[in-house]
């Protein structure tokens, strides 16, 4: 009981702070060192320092992967966090809080050996006012000083290349000429697991520089790409746009809105060139830009769910134009 109890307080502690940081989302961000490090330590430390007895050291840093579990369960349900967003950051969450489960159990071991009393005494047994405090204060004024100051804006390239049995012109044809996607052409994914919606189609006015071209996907979803610079059958550059105001907020969560304060996609960039057996090499260059305090970590996931978005676009071209191509023969 003494467990639940833990588990329940220090659930509604992060979640009042999640509200509190999205209620003052002006002035403390929920992007930010203070909310993404300091408040799951506290969140793990407060559920392990609320119980009497801790058996061991694996339990206290694995009970608070628990009270994670619940915040992410809740804040889910009631659409306060989307599940994509959870999803990237609840590892690095859950091992902070872990951490603060294991400052706690030190603590209590300390207390415990220094008074020569039970080794189970807690003076955190009941949360005072004080305690409660301290614990609301500190990332609230900690969020208020850091404001935006850790957040800093990185460019990444990444490119993915496939080969394609299929001459150029016909590669070429049908990357220029992506009109609505089959359901079996939907591909399921890492990506659309994890929430990103799935490609339909792709639209444009004129194939030559200053062209406008719009990618659409599901849920409203939808890239305004200008041709920057174009090679008939062998490059095309796209300048790619994106209006967060415009994209549903259903779409995807607000951390992670392309083309908001955290990400966006800057340039696409497709290449083609003729092997010497006369079959093709599509390459697709996307480069893009996060901002946040831990690029380091937000990169990893960036890189990865871009690659995947890719290599579906690639994998796209290539099924039609092999199979353009294999009819062509056949005739």
């Amino acid at each position: 009981m003494k467990t639940l109890f833990a588990v329940g307080f220090a659930s509604l502690y992060g979640l009042i702070v999640r509200l509190l940081f999205g209620f003052m989302e002006d002035f403390m961000g929920i992007m930010s060192i203070t909310f993404l490090v300091l408040v799951p330590v506290f969140i793990g430390f407060l559920t392990v320092i609320l119980i009497p007895k801790v058996s061991n050291g694996a339990v206290a840093f694995f009970l608070p992967w628990l009270t994670s579990l619940v915040i992410l369960f809740i804040t889910i349900s009631f659409n306060i966090e989307g599940a994509i967003c959870w999803i990237m950051v609840f590892p690095f969450f859950a091992v902070l809080a872990g951490i603060g489960g294991s400052i706690a159990y030190s603590i209590k071991k300390r207390k415990a050996g220094n008074k020569g009393l039970d080794k189970h005494n807690n003076d955190w047994g009941k949360p005072n006012t004080l305690n409660v405090s301290v614990l609301f204060f500190v990332p609230a004024l900690l969020g208020y000083l850091e404001g935006e100051r850790t957040l800093v804006p990185v460019e990444y390239t990444i490119t993915k290349q496939m080969e394609i049995a299929a001459p150029p012109a016909e590669v070429w044809n049908q990357l220029t000429h992506i009109n609505e996607l089959k359901e079996t052409e939907r591909r399921a994914s890492f990506s659309t697991v994890m929430g990103f919606p799935r490609h339909l189609r792709t639209v444009a006015d004129t194939f030559a520089p200053g062209g406008t071209r719009f990618a659409v996907y599901e849920k409203g979803l939808y890239f305004k790409e200008t041709i920057s610079e174009y090679v008939p059958g062998k490059r095309m550059v796209l300048a790619i746009k994106t209006d967060p105001d415009n994209i549903p907020p259903t779409v995807m969560d607000e951390h992670i809105l392309i083309g908001g304060k955290h990400l966006d996609i800057l340039k696409d960039e497709y290449s083609l060139e003729e092997l010497p057996d006369g079959n093709s090499r599509l390459s697709l260059s996307s480069r893009f830009r996060i901002n946040t305090p831990l690029n380091w970590y937000a990169g990893l996931w960036a890189t990865y769910l871009m690659s995947d978005i890719l290599t579906g676009e690639l994998e796209l071209v290539k099924n039609r134009a092999t199979k353009a191509a294999g009819q062509c023969k056949t005739n």
